[in-house]
């Protein structure tokens, strides 16, 4: 009589058990997906720029869409914003994710939350005049001006962080857009700027800068996506998990060659 009592109360748990899962089913598959705001830019090619038809593209969009995908939990809708207000809306909660090409640095990471799987590298070279040697480390720069396009950037972190640790032997100077800074080293104003390759590269083409790719880098990082400090630490891993996806099965390589020019997908 027991036994019988123990199996009926079994089957009756077991009854329970896929009542309640096919519930939840049902109410997943009838739910609205989550809202993610995602924090852009739109004037970074071939990063985040409006193509033709003004829309927004490049190859953070691509890694998103691609995320979306496989997340359809997530439905991820896009804030366009000038650089330095991206991470000031992360820190308001106005956004839920910055997508930027977001090195790391320690003071960033106190007031916002990384991503634990990096998608690119974020390797940062001194670019110089393409006839000057005497340049090879941040030792070299003493007396000499470094030109970037804003305090917000990882690269401003790098080169203020090395100059202040020093004793501030370079001056850095600043100029409203990559075309100037290219040219203020080209006519001599300045010495240096800091950047990715593949960014040095890319200047070289598209403004004809006849910078020089100083060896070896001055900064190893990779990119992450940030998140709020206080709530997104649920969101976080989920990204991260979509993220390494996409790099273990090759995803992330081919919108790198696709979109970059080669395969610089972070190790």
């Amino acid at each position: 009589m027991k036994a019988t009592k123990k199996i009926a109360a079994a089957a009756l748990a077991f009854a329970a058990a896929l009542s309640a899962n096919a519930a939840g089913n049902a109410k997943n598959s009838g739910g609205k997906p989550r809202e993610i705001i995602v924090g852009a830019g739109a004037a970074t090619k071939p990063y985040w720029y409006l193509d033709g038809n003004n829309k927004l593209t490049g190859f953070e969009k691509a890694v998103l869409d691609e995320i979306a995908a496989r997340r359809p939990e997530l439905t991820l809708k896009y804030r366009v914003l000038d650089l330095p207000n991206i991470l000031l809306s992360l820190e308001a909660g106005k956004i839920d994710v910055a997508a930027h090409q977001y090195g790391y640095n320690a003071e960033r990471a106190q007031k916002y939350r990384y991503g634990t799987v990096g998608y690119v590298t974020c390797d940062l070279h001194l670019g110089v005049r393409e006839d000057d040697f005497s340049i090879r480390s941040f030792a070299d720069l003493k007396g000499k001006t470094v030109v970037l396009t804003g305090t917000t950037i990882n690269s401003y972190y790098v080169a203020s962080k090395w100059n202040e640790e020093h004793g501030s032997p370079f001056k850095i100077a600043f100029e409203s857009t990559y075309a100037l800074a290219c040219e203020a080293i080209a006519s001599g104003r300045a010495d240096a700027t800091l950047a990715t390759i593949r960014t040095l590269e890319g200047w070289n083409k598209e403004y004809a800068a006849r910078l020089r790719v100083v060896q070896p880098p001055v900064y190893d990082s990779d990119t992450y996506y940030l998140f709020n400090k206080r709530t997104g630490a649920e969101l976080q891993k989920t990204f991260d998990a979509a993220l390494q996806e996409l790099k273990d099965d090759g995803t992330l390589k081919r919108l790198s060659l696709e979109w970059l020019g080669g395969d610089f997908t972070a190790k």
